[in-house]
């Protein structure tokens, strides 16, 4: 006698949940009785989509609401959405799973989701991973099960990871569909190949400190986007195969000037260009008719610049000292930005030759001062021939730090002679940069309307053109609403 199915349907339905969901649906088949409470099995069917579900919830949540707010109630939307599953047996006519995996906390979640799915009786499975970043551990071999794919993985970021040439391959060969690839400090490759990635359009490549590729090969004939950071040894990749490369950023110390003008001259439609510590260069000279975005950025001060870019827009300059040559086609120009970090003696010839400089800009977006000199001299009466109205195509003067013992008077007079911004901010970071802050509050907002220091001269100072001061505080960077640097602005 079957006493088992004389019992009651929700306790029949309570075994059923911890039969695997093969032996369970089998049991439809014992008897009528079985047959029923299989049928009374509830139906399920769950789409998650991130995307989806964070534009859905930014446009319900506050002004202000974090990222990561709303990632962690779409994590929250999804288990409170598969809570039946932990109590009984379910039918799943589909369960569909799209999300981008970048913390720990998605990954922990995603073994459950599947798990707690797959023990019950499943018709379709869609899972999706957009996006996948990780970091921090080793990966051996062997890595995929084979009938493993990622086939809508789109982005792949592996940061401090320790690996072998085969793992990367396996990786490339479950992902064929990746667009956006990062390789960030990763450990036990002499030999890097990529290759098996028709799709790639962005590379990152970063080398650890003390480690050195042997080889680099990229097959990737779509390529639109290099960032590379290399250390000792040589660039041993060939640039100029990516016809179609349009972003290329480059921190790399042993780069020349020969290798730079051939990559301009054989990257036919390069829009931007990225050169960062690369103290083997002495100059920038080339010539290019789609180059849009220029930036160097080095310890090491470039001795000369000649570009002939007629269609640029933004150009940034970050080093010591200013260019000895410098010629810069301005017809399109729309932003410029230059940070400066002296450490000699600042003299009157040093701002005169600051303020020539700015002369050749219609309008200078920011200019940043990191002054590491201690000692500074400025005599008004040397600047002979030297128009009297203060150079007005500054638009944000930026001082990052300002050395305690520097004379603050002579700097403010020496820098608003050259330049006359409509804006200056000052640094808190630094913590004797609030001495100079409160210096300039004194001197700037307790000004005299009609100041008589001029009385005698014939080139007017800084302080006649001055219409109106105010002072506010910020926690954010000019430049960078996200940073959480604290500054003081003030607005002439």
């Amino acid at each position: 006698m079957d006493r088992i199915s004389q019992l009651p349907d929700p306790i029949l339905q309570h075994i059923l949940f911890f039969l695997p969901p093969k032996d369970a649906a089998q049991t439809s088949v014992l008897s009528k009785t079985w047959l029923k409470v299989w049928n009374l099995l509830p139906v399920f069917t769950f789409d998650f989509d991130q995307n989806l579900s964070i534009r859905e919830l930014l446009s319900t949540e506050k002004e202000g609401t974090k990222q990561a707010d709303v990632r962690d109630a779409f994590l929250r939307i999804i288990e409170g959405s598969l809570i039946n599953l932990r109590i009984q047996k379910a039918i799943i006519e589909k369960f569909r799973l799209s999300l981008k995996l970048s913390d720990l906390k998605s990954a922990s979640c995603i073994d459950e989701w599947i798990g707690l799915a797959t023990n019950n009786c499943i018709k379709e499975l869609d899972f999706h991973l957009v996006v996948l970043r990780l970091g921090g551990f080793k990966l051996e071999w062997p890595l995929f099960i084979d009938h493993i794919k990622l086939t809508k993985l789109r982005e792949l970021s592996l940061t401090d990871v320790a690996l072998e040439e085969r793992i990367i391959l396996e990786i490339f060969s479950a992902c064929p569909a990746v667009e956006d690839l990062s390789l960030i400090r990763c450990r036990g490759v002499k030999h890097l190949l990529i290759s098996d990635l028709p799709n790639l359009l962005k590379l990152t490549l970063h080398q650890a400190n003390e480690i050195t590729y042997t080889s680099i090969l990229i097959q990737a004939v779509n390529l639109q986007s290099l960032y590379y950071r290399g250390y000792n040894g040589e660039l041993n990749f060939d640039v100029a195969v990516f016809k179609l490369l349009k972003e290329l950023s480059i921190t790399y110390e042993q780069i020349t000037d020969q290798m730079v003008e051939n990559l301009v001259s054989d990257l036919p439609i390069l829009e931007k260009l990225e050169l960062n510590f690369c103290f083997k260069l002495t100059r920038l000279k080339f010539s290019s008719c789609v180059l849009r975005q220029l930036t160097f950025c080095s310890h090491k001060s470039l001795m000369e610049v000649e570009i002939d870019t007629p269609k640029l827009l933004r150009f940034e300059y970050g080093a010591p000292k200013l260019p000895v040559i410098f010629s810069l086609t301005r017809s399109s120009l729309q932003e410029s930005y230059l940070k400066l970090t002296p450490n000699d003696h600042l003299n009157t010839s040093w701002f005169q030759n600051l303020r020539a400089y700015l002369s050749r800009f219609e309008q200078l977006n920011v200019l940043v001062l990191s002054i590491n000199s201690t000692n500074i001299t400025f005599i008004a009466e040397e600047l002979n021939g030297t128009s009297s109205c203060p150079l007005s195509v500054v638009k944000h003067l930026k001082i990052q730090q300002v050395m305690q013992s520097l004379n603050f008077e002579t700097l403010l007079d020496s820098l608003l002679w050259t330049c006359h911004p409509e804006t200056l901010s000052v640094d808190r970071t630094w913590e004797h940069n609030e001495e100079f802050i409160q210096f300039l509050r004194e001197k700037l907002i307790e000004r005299e309307i009609v100041p008589p220091c001029c009385d005698s001269r014939c080139i007017k100072c800084w302080r006649h053109y001055l219409k109106k001061v105010e002072v506010e505080s910020s926690t954010r960077q000019y430049g960078n609403p996200s940073s959480p640097r604290q500054v003081s602005t003030i607005c002439f």
